[in-house]
């Protein structure tokens, strides 16, 4: 626990540093969840999914992070943002043919299926977290995501431990209960009007309190769909970068589920 404890304010201070540093320079944003993007895909390729071949993981590593730059807010504005994302993501789709045909007598259908849309999926939800991070009220839109996951979280833990009976998905996940759930979305209300009125955003309090409750449960389904993998994969945790917490993914997995929805909703004005 101390170990935790300890891992947790390092995270707080180095979340910070990024945060301010990439208000100043959003490049500098960029490249750091471009950086976090590629740790959770090797996570994924090669601890979960047990793919061992260097080249398959470097080209894994590389199209993840081009996806970030190219399609991620700071540069989704540069003429062809799009454009250049779909042009990357075939020459990927090629790439992983090619190197599949390579290891094909070492390659599952598992290995076949994650390298080739698994750095796709966290490549377009990293962009969609440096999208949010790195545009208008960057600092808000940041607190309500973690709101709705990290906030959500803890209630759930806090809560389940001291009211929880029924459990909400004992094969996937036995601490997690209805009750912790329940308790972790009325946190997560309270921290919304907080967050909202805090902020000057009370104008739209009233969609973000009846938002906060659907993006709070898909937090939930990213956070229990992450540990579904982990169990299917026979491992404890994506991987030990930091102490007591595990790797990235272990840390932004209902972020990541969050994300993509939330910059969305944030394009179109809605939250």
């Amino acid at each position: 626990m101390k170990t935790r404890i300890i891992s947790g304010i390092v995270l707080i201070v180095l979340v910070a540093a990024v945060l301010t540093a990439g208000h100043f320079c959003p490049v500098v944003l960029t490249a750091v969840l471009a950086a976090l993007c590629v740790t959770g895909v090797y996570e994924l390729l090669h601890g979960a999914a047990g793919i061992k071949s260097r080249a398959a993981l470097i080209a894994a590593g590389i199209y993840a992070a081009g996806a970030v730059f190219v399609l991620g807010g700071y540069t989704v504005s540069l003429p062809g943002g799009i454009g250049n994302f779909t042009a990357l993501t075939v020459l990927y789709a090629i790439a992983a043919a090619a190197l599949t045909l390579a290891n094909h007598k070492d390659f599952t259908l598992g290995h076949i299926v994650s390298l080739l849309a698994m750095p796709l999926i966290l490549g377009y939800a990293f962009s969609a977290l440096e999208s949010i991070l790195n545009g208008e009220n960057g600092i808000y839109y940041f607190l309500m995501l973690l709101n709705f996951s990290s906030i959500c979280d803890m209630g759930a833990y806090f809560t389940g431990t001291m009211l929880g009976k029924h459990k909400l998905c004992p094969n996937i996940s036995p601490k997690k209960t209805v009750e912790g759930a329940v308790g972790g979305i009325v946190w997560s209300l309270i921290i919304t009007v907080a967050l909202c009125f805090g902020f000057s955003f009370s104008g739209k309090l009233l969609v973000t309190l009846l938002l906060t409750v659907p993006l709070c449960i898909l937090g939930m389904i990213g956070d229990l769909f992450a540990s579904a993998i982990k169990r299917t994969a026979g491992i404890k945790d994506y991987g030990n970068l930091i102490p007591g917490h595990g790797g990235v993914l272990d840390r932004v997995d209902s972020i990541l589920m969050i994300a993509p929805l939330m910059a969305l909703l944030v394009g179109a004005g809605i939250l």
